[in-house]
């Protein structure tokens, strides 16, 4: 099991199991044929068909399966095999596959969780701390969870916020979202000749224009009166989470870029 990750433990291999069915198949046919005498069946090849049944069953987490197989190996070193025996192992895997409850994911969203990080890498490098969140949002947003993906976008961005709040010299000790919007709205308010933070007023007026939408936005369905961010009842379409999605990732990449 040595260098394989969670990712690939939690995968199932639809196509794994579609050719070793096939090879189970082959082999029973191959076997009765022989046990009709029309036909002399190699060892070797009974073999190499056992030793490929062993790696796809370990693949597609079938380990009863692969003992069956790695059994019937073993067996074979002392007499031949029948049909039957071949067709036992794959009445077994078929019950093992039984017991597990497969979830599958749309084409079209795969790589939001394998590749869970891609597009947001320079801000991972920004903001290293927002790393753990924006990976959970997009592995969530694959699997339709749409309110667990906008708390985790909200709890990207206030990553962003409570670094930006730093250099703004919040002192609330609640430091997050409502703290950081409230220090950058009020410098933002009292203008450009009062700005004493070193950062460029333009982008902190940016900022602050983006801060504000995206509370407008969620108002209705997020709570920010703890100094966290909370998703409230209700739940998200699709097309609003990705538009989340979008204006998460649009806002922390105008703080990376504008905080280098």
């Amino acid at each position: 099991m040595k260098g394989i990750t969670l990712l690939e433990l939690l995968r199932f291999y639809a196509e794994a199991y579609v050719a070793l069915a096939k090879d189970l198949l082959d082999l029973q046919v191959c076997l009765q044929i022989d046990e009709s005498g029309d036909k002399q069946t190699e060892a070797k090849h009974i073999l190499t068909s056992l030793e490929v049944a062993v790696t796809q069953c370990r693949l597609i987490g079938l380990q009863v399966s692969a003992l069956h197989a790695e059994e019937l190996i073993q067996k074979l070193e002392r007499e031949s095999l029948t049909s039957e025996n071949v067709k036992a192992l794959h009445e077994n895997i078929e019950r093992e596959l039984s017991c597990q409850f497969f979830v599958g994911i749309p084409s079209d969203r795969v790589e939001a969780f394998t590749k869970s990080l891609a597009g947001w890498e320079a801000i991972g490098d920004k903001f290293p701390m927002a790393i753990e969140d924006i990976e959970e949002m997009s592995k969530c947003y694959a699997l339709s969870r749409y309110s667990a993906c906008v708390f985790h976008s909200l709890m990207a961005v206030e990553h962003g916020l409570v670094y930006l709040g730093k250099l703004l010299g919040v002192t609330d000790p609640k430091e997050g979202w409502d703290a950081s919007a409230k220090k950058l709205a009020n410098i933002v308010q009292d203008g450009y000749a009062k700005n004493s933070t070193g950062l460029d007023f333009g982008f902190l007026e940016q900022v602050n224009a983006s801060v504000q939408v995206m509370k407008l936005a969620w108002r209705n369905k997020v709570n920010h009166a703890t100094g966290k961010p909370i998703v409230m009842g209700g739940g998200f379409a699709p097309y609003v989470t990705e538009e989340i999605i979008s204006a998460t990732r649009s806002f922390l990449r105008l703080l990376a870029e504008g905080l280098k």
